[in-house]
């Protein structure tokens, strides 16, 4: 039996160019949400360097002190990541309150970011935008301050 952190690596470095072949990028983590032509995303400036905002609430981000990418998550996912991944996913004193987790940019695949922001991309967005996109990823979580 496969612990978790093989099947998580597997994931994260399987598949048909999934591999990130250079580190990411804000340019390249641009690039990869364009890729996913979704609506209602617009680019921002926050204090820690530039962000994507879906439907106008922080989407993700790109955090120039730490050269790492931000992403939010569903509820209760960021422990069992930093667990299962100590060296992928972190978490800084601003966004520790926060479903929030940051992300070394050269430990990702292309496809397990795309995954990710798709995820949010539909947590976030108002149920007439789920509606156009039906059947694209798994549930909706609710995303909730904690």
């Amino acid at each position: 039996m496969r612990c978790v952190a093989e099947v998580l690596d597997w994931q994260w470095n399987r598949g048909e160019g999934d591999k990130v072949a250079k580190a990411l990028t804000w340019k390249r983590l641009r690039r990869l949400a364009a890729e996913l032509a979704l609506p209602g995303i617009s680019e921002a400036e926050l204090r820690c360097g530039p962000c994507l905002l879906a439907h106008g609430e922080l989407w993700t981000w790109w955090d120039e002190k730490e050269h790492a990418l931000g992403l939010r998550l569903p509820p209760g996912e960021r422990p069992f990541l930093i667990a299962a991944s100590p060296e992928v996913f972190f978490v800084t004193k601003p966004i520790m309150r926060f479903n929030q987790v940051m992300v070394r940019p050269d430990r990702v695949s292309r496809r397990w970011v795309q995954g990710h922001l798709l995820l949010s991309w539909r947590a976030l967005a108002p149920r007439y935008f789920k509606d156009l996109f039906p059947g694209e990823g798994p549930p909706v979580p609710k995303f909730t301050l904690t």
